[in-house]
């Protein structure tokens, strides 16, 4: 469960990182203008993973694989 979270909030983060990057090089022609994509994609890809990491702790029941026999 663990490894499924960190994979994801690493997938988020670079996601948010080029998403920014992007942003910040069409508007102002400059990727790592005042270093925004880095910022932006390491404290998403942070939240990412401390909220999945709170949620697990408080309410395991939503990460739990229903099956049905």
């Amino acid at each position: 469960m663990m490894k499924k979270i960190i994979v994801l909030s690493f997938i988020q983060a670079v996601a948010i990182f080029i998403l920014t990057g992007l942003l910040c090089l069409f508007i102002r022609g400059d990727f790592f203008f005042r270093s925004l994509a880095p910022i932006f994609g390491f404290a998403a890809g942070l939240l990412r993973s401390v909220t999945a990491m709170v949620s697990l702790a408080l309410a395991p029941d939503l990460f739990e694989d229903k099956k049905k026999k």
